[in-house]
């Protein structure tokens, strides 16, 4: 991999005194993580048997006297205690060269790494920044979308609303224009009249052209019903005669309207009951 290639062809240099002692490393992180293993032991030992004395004194001499012997033995004790305390330092620099070196080794071979996960980390907040910022946009979006589709629905029901209203108007008109609907201007009306008298039943203003039904039961069979409207250039006036039990029909026209009822008698007074439908 590219990062570590790179890692591998740089090069680091550790100078550490400890005493007398002065040790120099110089390779790459690698090499130098190898000083923590086998070969860094194996130096270790090295030194301390460089250090160590390699031969004992010889013991082929004259038996020296006590107090020789004692001041020999002093003498030999102290040599012992300070090659010693002499090996104890160097294997306490020794631990604390390798200790320097590992620290050293794990820093030089993780702090890249850990740079390239800082400036992932780094690059992923800012994706995660961008992304959180369309989500808000989106979202922002989707409340205006859901606000237009609450105003279009309730444009939708306010026009099914309109459309209902116009068929049911449609319907009235159609049964109008066909004559099916009717209203009673009046209905069992009774008029008592004198001989050869009228008697206006009816005055109105019709909406719809269409036609009246006048029915009448009477005790004269001289009894007429007469109509009189006007429309535009149309003056209408017409009379039927229906006698004792009869009906009689008019066409009309909007506007105003007339009906009277009347007999032709010479001398007997009339009593008549009278029932007018206005069909449309």
């Amino acid at each position: 991999m590219p990062e570590k290639d790179e890692q591998k062809k740089e090069r680091s240099k550790i100078s550490l005194r400890i005493g007398e002692v002065q040790i120099e490393m110089e390779g790459t992180p690698d090499e130098i993580e190898k000083l923590m293993g086998k070969d860094l032991l194996e130096f270790t030992k090295e030194i301390q048997e460089t250090i160590t004395p390699a031969a004992k004194p010889s013991t082929e001499v004259s038996a020296p006297s006590q107090s020789a012997l004692a001041i020999g033995k002093t003498l030999d004790k102290k040599p012992q205690k300070k090659t010693f305390s002499k090996t104890i330092v160097i294997a306490l620099g020794l631990i604390c060269i390798i200790l320097a070196a590992g620290l050293i080794g794990s820093i030089v071979v993780y702090m890249p790494m850990v740079s390239s996960l800082e400036a992932q980390i780094i690059e992923k907040d800012s994706t995660i920044l961008s992304l959180n910022s369309q989500i808000l946009s989106l979202n922002s979006q989707i409340a205006s979308l859901n606000s237009q589709v609450l105003s279009l629905q309730e444009s939708l029901n306010q026009t099914n609303t309109n459309i209902a209203t116009l068929q049911t108007a449609i319907s009235a008109y159609r049964s109008i224009v066909y004559l099916n609907e009717s209203q009673y201007l009046f209905s069992a009306r009774t008029i008592t009249q004198e001989a050869n008298t009228t008697t206006v039943v009816y005055e109105g203003e019709l909406v719809y052209a269409g036609y009246i039904s006048v029915g009448v039961e009477s005790n004269s069979a001289t009894t007429y019903v007469r109509v009189v409207y006007s429309y535009a250039e149309v003056n209408y006036d017409q009379s039927v005669t229906v006698g004792t039990n009869g009906a009689a029909a008019f066409p009309v026209l909007p506007g105003p309207i007339q009906i009277t009822v009347g007999n032709t008698e010479a001398n007997n007074s009339v009593t008549a009951t009278l029932t007018a439908r206005y069909r449309y």
